[in-house]
């Protein structure tokens, strides 16, 4: 991705989670509860996320049987070969957090449709978990990465032409991580890496585990609402009518990940799994993956009533001031085009003006 492609995108990214933090603080309907405090923890994530994104400015690519990513190392400037590699293990551990992030959201959106989960899983300190999970999630990734996706002598014999002949680097200026899934034997024989197999095993039990509360609890979840809106008096369907937006909301947040994130992430180590190469257009990859904390607020800003209010009411603010301002320089320069000097007489005249131009807007 272009330097200002990416600037740009990490800028855009912390104005609207910015936004969202303080549209969740200050205009967050009371029923929503401790919700507000996990949407908050989310729309830092993200800023973190996106921080991270353009810091490491990583590649990812595929290579016969292996996936590769990378970042490019300078040996003449300030970050080490050290911290240059702890960028690019942490590029990688992020993504795990951002599924244990996503159970998280629907763990809790389950728990207040049903009492009895919500009091045996998340009611008092337990809530708690739903904040921890993540790191917990990034201590196992990180396991992961370290057993079976370091870089040896190996690995660097095998990608250096790579290196050289798409990206003109070397190996000795790069950091990257990279499951290779087979080996050659003695005969030119395929054989299984085991490190990368395992690695990569224990990685796809946390996607699967993400995954499978998306759709098991976002199923139920949806079924509960539905019957307390159907059940439930008209004081109770304002709660229950939050709670629907919540969850629409929730499920385009998590479709957005779906598609641009994880089925493209999946497809792309399914590939070099059967010894299929992918080529340089795997690079999408991470262009799509820097879409993801830009794209990912917009869902709560839109669907959920009381924010969609907050931000019409915002641009509405913003166009009548601008409106009056036009309307009053107007009137101020016709008057002073009649050699009419500035009077109290001709500023309470431009005062009714604005008053009338507001009135009308607001009509």
């Amino acid at each position: 991705m272009p330097p200002f492609v990416q600037l740009a995108s990490t800028s855009i990214s912390f104005v609207l989670n910015s936004f969202l933090c303080w549209l969740i603080v200050e205009k967050s309907p009371k029923t929503l509860g401790s919700y507000k405090q996990l949407m908050i923890y989310t729309s830092v994530f993200e800023m973190y996320y996106a921080l991270l994104d353009s810091v490491a400015d990583v590649t990812v690519f595929s290579h016969e049987f292996a996936v590769v990513v990378f970042r490019e190392y300078v040996p003449e400037g300030v970050i080490t070969r050290q911290f240059s590699m702890m960028l690019v293990i942490a590029y990688c551990v992020t993504f795990g957090m951002s599924m244990a992030i996503l159970a998280s959201h629907f763990v809790y959106r389950y728990s207040v449709t049903d009492s009895k989960f919500h009091q045996r899983y998340v009611s008092g300190k337990k809530y708690f978990l739903l904040f921890i999970s993540p790191f917990f999630y990034a201590f196992w990734w990180t396991c992961a990465l370290l057993y079976g996706y370091l870089p040896d002598s190996e690995s660097d014999e095998y990608l250096k032409f790579r290196f050289l002949e798409t990206f003109d680097l070397t190996t000795d200026r790069i950091s990257y991580v990279c499951p290779k899934f087979y080996k050659r034997g003695n005969h030119g024989e395929l054989l299984f890496n085991e490190p990368a197999w395992v690695a990569v095993t224990n990685c796809l039990l946390m996607v699967t585990s993400s995954i499978f509360c998306a759709l098991f609890l976002g199923t139920n979840c949806y079924f509960n609402i539905t019957k307390q809106l159907a059940v439930t008096s008209e004081t109770s369907k304002f709660s229950a009518n939050l709670q629907k937006q919540l969850f629409n909301a929730l499920v385009i947040q998590t479709v957005i990940p779906v598609v641009i994130m994880y089925i493209p992430i999946l497809v792309f180590f399914m590939c070099p799994m059967i010894n299929v190469n992918m080529g340089y257009s795997s690079k999408l990859i991470s262009d799509m993956v820097a879409l993801y904390p830009v794209i990912d607020p917009l869902p709560n800003m839109l669907i959920i009533k009381s924010y969609r209010k907050a931000i019409v009411g915002i641009f509405n603010e913003l166009w009548r001031t601008n409106m009056m301002k036009k309307f009053s320089d107007l009137f101020r320069c016709r008057g002073n085009g009649r050699n009419n000097p500035p009077t109290s007489q001709n500023d309470t005249n431009a005062i009714g003006l604005q008053s009338f131009i507001e009135n009308q807007i607001r009509i």
